[in-house]
């Protein structure tokens, strides 16, 4: 509902990043026969995913980046608790550290309108009662993640209020 994914999109095309959306990873491995139950049940409920299970996917799929050469690799949708990012960045570590966290920040009322009138492939929960799931989740358990990159100097916090569109043209990178 922050725009975030549209942002990062644009980012990618603009800058060569390449753009991998945890979200869109974890929801297209629903088919795959490899995924366990508590995986599907995880992610088609909007719950956290175990680092256990998300850790190895990430991997993977830097590795993936890498090999193509690709050496910019901006990860939209992660983490989403702070249990998730230090074991995570320690497996990847040799692969990737990063450089630069975004945080958009987006007043509730925004979020809430935009999360509920996107109409995203596989998001089919996208209703009032996850709205208010995943943003009372992300109130509980960003402060820790955004201290933690703050702290370690790689911060940018973005305000979120206007369209996309227009936020774009103010986030350039020079």
């Amino acid at each position: 509902g922050s725009g975030k994914g549209t942002l990062c999109k644009r980012l990618s095309e603009e800058y060569g990043f390449s753009h991998l959306s945890v979200g869109d990873l974890m929801r297209g491995l629903l088919s795959s026969p490899s995924v366990d139950t508590e995986f599907i049940d995880s992610v088609k409920s909007g719950k956290l995913v175990s680092v256990e299970a998300l850790a190895p996917i990430l991997k993977s799929q830097i590795e993936k980046e890498k090999q193509r050469g690709q050496t910019k690799i901006l990860v939209d949708g992660f983490p989403r608790r702070l249990d998730q990012a230090v074991p995570v960045e320690a497996l990847v570590s040799f692969l990737l550290n990063p450089v630069l966290v975004l945080f958009f920040d987006c007043p509730e009322g925004v979020t809430e309108k935009r999360f509920l009138t996107r109409n995203l492939s596989g998001r089919e929960a996208d209703n009032d009662w996850m709205f208010k799931k995943r943003y009372q989740e992300f109130t509980q358990l960003n402060p820790d993640i955004v201290d933690h990159y703050r702290t370690r100097g790689i911060l940018l916090s973005v305000r979120c209020m206007k369209h996309t569109v227009s936020l774009y043209s103010d986030f350039r990178i020079d």
